[in-house]
């Protein structure tokens, strides 16, 4: 499926020093990702999950293989939150 965004901005917007061509870009593609549905997103970018709470989590601190992976759960457990994470892998 094609997903266009498109965005006008004024000419006096774009001459107050403040935003570049950058910005615009980012306005755009943000409005993009917006609208496309979960499972479209999900065809671009990999997205994880780390439930401090989750039985995957609760494994893998029973293991007690993975100190890395072990140390994260408890500081995100410690926080009182959940990490959500998106990972795009250019050619």
């Amino acid at each position: 499926m094609k997903h266009i965004s498109k965005s006008k901005f004024t000419v006096d917007f774009l001459s107050s020093n403040q935003v570049d061509d950058s910005y615009c870009f980012r306005h755009v593609a943000l409005k993009l990702v917006g609208e496309m549905t979960i499972a479209e997103l999900h065809k671009l970018i990999q997205f994880t999950k780390i439930d401090p709470d989750s039985k995957e989590s609760v494994q893998i601190l029973s293991s007690r293989t993975d100190s890395f992976k072990s140390r994260e759960i408890n500081e995100l457990r410690d926080e009182g939150v959940v990490l959500f994470c998106a990972k795009v892998d250019l050619p």
